[in-house]
């Protein structure tokens, strides 16, 4: 097989286009270019682009049925955002409740000996927001494995 092992795009479906971005601008996100307003956002990251598209389109485009725009409840996927230390955890967490999001479980230690939170933006798209001392980071902010 010769898949590269990489992802370029995730793209997060979304109730509302427009108040998605004005949600992603609040926690300091700046959209490409190539976004086309009240379309679909676009945010270039050192990792891949996230892009913010409503929920029935990306269905459709997925030849997939759409139960509704803001689908509730666990979806069995996770973004991660790795941060330098816990303190900077907490201070993401709390960004993320001023612009708007929600916590879905309080930042802790983990069994991993790390320190990790997750958090949901407005359409319930999960994010782990984590500090693990075993992956430092590199100077673009991902983690080095080892």
């Amino acid at each position: 097989m010769g898949i590269p092992q990489r992802f370029s795009l995730v793209t997060l479906g979304v109730a509302d286009v427009e108040t998605a971005t004005a949600f992603y601008h609040r926690l300091g996100w700046r959209e490409a270019r190539s976004s086309v307003a009240g379309e679909i956002t676009f945010f270039a990251t050192p990792g891949g682009v996230v892009a913010l598209w409503e929920t029935a389109e990306l269905a459709k485009d997925a030849a997939l049925p759409t139960f509704h725009a803001n689908a509730p409840g666990f979806r069995a996927v996770a973004l991660a955002i790795n941060l330098a230390s816990r303190e900077e955890v907490d201070d993401a967490v709390g960004d993320w409740v001023l612009a708007g999001g929600s916590i879905a479980k309080a930042a802790a230690e983990t069994e991993w000996g790390g320190y990790s939170g997750y958090v949901a933006d407005l359409d319930g798209n999960l994010w782990e927001l984590a500090h693990n001392p075993g992956w430092p980071l590199d100077e673009r902010g991902l983690p080095q494995l080892g």
